[in-house]
């Protein structure tokens, strides 16, 4: 049993909470990842914008269809050069919890950004002056967490300073929050020399931080050239079967996000997913 979602701008050709709802219920999915500025390039979504109407709003018209948002996006750059930048971006996210029940979402999530402007692939993230930066951002996004008692979902990736496992939870070791918790997206831990080790890799997770882990982002991909290609799911190399698997049996319910599966591929990934977890179920009662 998962609790299969989408992001919302997976889906082309939205232009209203209506038609959003519409599009995500014709896939046979009810629950949404929603980055409000990318589903609605001009709705205005900074922190000072958001608020409890548009939050009631937005949960109301998604209800209509029987959907719900089980995600806030709030992806910014926790460690941003630019210190009035890095602080803007985090009065952003700490608007987001205050406002995220009203929205009806069970986390804000992010990934921990860059030492750079711009997201990229550096060394320099993995040094402990990043790491040490990192922890001060996420420290003071769990005090508002708490306070409001909302969910701060993390996401780790080889282009940030949570770029492995062994930070991840070193992570947990230093922010003892019953309020952090992990997204995890084994695509974005693995390179073209590693990635035939995905489903171990997310199994390892389970095992030594399981009970953190608030989400997983499902990511499709081809090997392209040394670099790893987001695609549709079903039509890349990801073991779907056995990922699926481990989630099930270690965190059943949990929140599975088809990331870079869009519009019509959708359907197809939910009915190959349930075609996993059917032949489960039935191996389980032999």
């Amino acid at each position: 049993m998962l609790n299969l979602a989408i992001r919302g701008h997976d889906l082309s050709e939205v232009t209203s909470l209506e038609s959003l709802a519409e599009k995500t219920q014709a896939q046979g999915i009810q629950t949404l990842q929603l980055a409000l500025g990318l589903s609605f390039p001009a709705l205005l979504s900074e922190g000072r914008n958001i608020n409890p109407g548009l939050g009631q709003l937005v949960k109301g018209t998604l209800q209509r269809k029987n959907i719900q948002v089980g995600i806030l996006s709030c992806y910014i750059n926790l460690i941003h050069p630019d210190r009035t930048l890095r602080e803007a971006a985090l009065s952003k996210f700490e608007s987001y919890l205050r406002h995220a029940r009203y929205f009806g979402a069970a986390m804000v999530a992010t990934e921990t950004g860059n030492v750079f402007p711009e997201i990229r692939y550096t060394t320099k993230n993995f040094t402990e002056a990043a790491f040490e930066e990192m922890v001060q951002g996420i420290e003071r996004l769990t005090a508002v967490g708490e306070q409001q008692q909302m969910l701060v979902g993390i996401e780790p990736g080889l282009n940030h300073p949570l770029h492995s496992l062994d930070r991840t939870a070193q992570l947990l070791q230093r922010v003892d929050s019953a309020y952090l918790g992990i997204i995890l997206d084994p695509t974005n831990l693995i390179t073209s020399e590693t990635y035939r080790s995905q489903a171990a890799l997310v199994q390892e997770a389970f095992d030594r931080f399981g009970d953190k882990i608030i989400a997983v982002h499902l990511k499709d991909f081809q090997v392209r050239e040394d670099q790893i290609i987001p695609v549709d799911l079903g039509t890349g190399v990801i073991d779907y079967p056995a990922i699926c698997q481990v989630i099930a049996k270690e965190k059943p319910g949990t929140f599975v996000v088809l990331e870079e599966t869009k519009d019509q591929a959708i359907g197809n990934a939910v009915s190959l997913i349930q075609q996993v977890l059917k032949k489960e179920r039935e191996s389980c009662n032999e």
